[in-house]
């Protein structure tokens, strides 16, 4: 299993299936279960994942780290399918198998050949309710997340310096906690917390099941019928939605650790998202990507290239998300630089950017980049599955991801200028330097 923080960056891989129509379909269990099949004919492989519209957000407070504890022991079997008869299966009919927690989904996928699909939703439907858990696997696999955690975060100064700037960034919300737990809080979960977590939240009605590949309608609605649709719906519980305050100071976090060989600058900034504002998020997407993202962006060949006052510098926007949007911005300078000349050497040039170089030539060059990138990302069996299943669990519709060219098509150079000075003049960051 892996650990996923953001499993897919931008939702400009959600371009229409305008040309695919016909070979989308969706339809829901008498349980509440969502069920969406993609059709696509071209190899008799099929993508099964399963999307639970819940991933660390729902945790109590003092209980961090339970949805993903939950996805570790979604895999140690039940009673009709012990230990790891499950992997062991889709390891011998050549498949392949995974799993991700977010802040607000999780989710697991198996790419395997069509004839096996009985199987496969026959086993998803029973791990949903039937899980066997034990005192000693819980505590097994504590230990196995606890040096998890140690290998991904605590042991990177980087990723320590993320974590501290997302809670001073999201201090109300619970974005602001890591999603795999705080270390003192994964050591207090006990078998029960595990078991309460998932017989209260692994329910059909919490589900979104997506099948893409060589998968026949009919038969994807007998078959789901037969395995999940006999599965009883949980209560539907109303879950108290927070927002954070606006951050009206500057907040400055300094982290030091002696294996840092070159000091690097980073700012994280709340943001909209594309489930407030769809047509705003993709003018800041596609101006993010202009201005900061890889080396042909234009702080790259302005500041590193041109100028040479930094090795590196760039940055993205995570806008799909059920909460507020984020940017990340980061540096590494050349010479020896205090964070505030840094921060304004950067934003002066994304103001002169801004006004005077993202041209209506350069604008188009990256819309049609946008296109094509569209048609690439939603090629193969699995990737129809990622996009359409994220989308509609952080609570986007099949219109918004259907229309999403037509979106597009009406997105203008002045779209996207306002949509960055509206960044600029954002004052909900954070600040964080990581140096020896």
């Amino acid at each position: 299993m892996r650990f996923v923080l953001l499993i897919i960056l931008s939702l400009y891989y959600s371009v229409s299936f305008s040309d695919e129509k016909d070979t989308l379909h969706s339809f829901k269990l008498k349980n509440g279960m969502e069920v969406v099949v993609i059709e696509n004919k071209r190899a008799p492989v099929i993508a099964q994942m399963i999307w639970y519209n819940f991933g660390s957000g729902i945790e109590k407070t003092g209980k961090s780290g339970l949805a993903h504890f939950m996805e570790h022991l979604m895999f140690k079997g039940t009673r009709k399918f012990p230990d790891n008869y499950y992997s062991n299966f889709i390891s011998k009919i050549g498949g392949s198998e995974n799993a991700f927690t977010s802040y607000d989904y999780t989710a697991y996928y198996q790419v395997f050949p069509k004839s096996e699909l009985k199987m496969m939703m026959k086993m998803e439907a029973d791990r949903m309710t039937n899980l066997t858990l034990t005192k000693e696997n819980v505590e097994i696999e504590k230990r196995v997340i606890l040096e998890e955690r140690f290998q991904r975060i605590e042991s990177d100064p980087s990723s320590k310096l993320d974590e501290s700037m997302r809670s001073i960034l999201f201090p109300n919300h619970y974005y602001g906690r890591p999603i795999i737990g705080w270390r003192h809080e994964i050591e207090g979960l006990s078998y029960e917390d595990v078991l309460s977590f998932y017989k209260e939240n692994y329910k059909p009605n919490n589900a979104i099941l997506v099948l893409s590949g060589d998968v026949d309608l009919e038969k994807a609605k007998k078959l789901s019928k037969k395995y999940f649709g006999k599965i009883r719906k949980g209560k539907q519980e109303s879950k108290l939605e927070v927002t954070d305050p606006d951050l009206n100071t500057n907040i400055f976090v300094k982290m030091q650790h002696p294996t840092v060989k070159q000091p690097i600058w980073k700012k994280f900034y709340r943001t909209i998202s594309y489930k407030s504002d769809i047509d705003n998020s993709i003018a800041l997407d596609m101006g993010f990507k202009i201005v900061a993202s890889g080396t042909s962006s234009l702080l790259y060949q302005n500041l590193v290239e041109d100028k040479k006052i930094f090795s590196v510098v760039g940055g993205y926007f995570q806008g799909l998300t059920k909460g507020e949007g984020n940017v990340y911005l980061y540096a590494i300078s050349k010479e020896k630089k205090d964070s505030n000349e840094i921060d304004k050497i950067i934003m002066d040039e994304f103001k002169k950017i801004i006004n005077e170089k993202l041209t209506s030539e350069r604008f188009e060059i990256e819309k049609k980049k946008y296109f094509f990138d569209t048609i690439y990302k939603k090629d193969g069996v699995l990737n129809p599955a990622q996009i359409y299943g994220e989308a509609l669990t952080v609570g986007l519709a099949f219109d918004d991801i259907n229309k999403w060219q037509e979106r597009l098509n009406n997105i203008s150079l002045d779209d996207v200028k306002k949509a960055l000075e509206k960044l600029y003049e954002n004052k909900n960051y954070v600040i964080g330097e990581l140096s020896n």
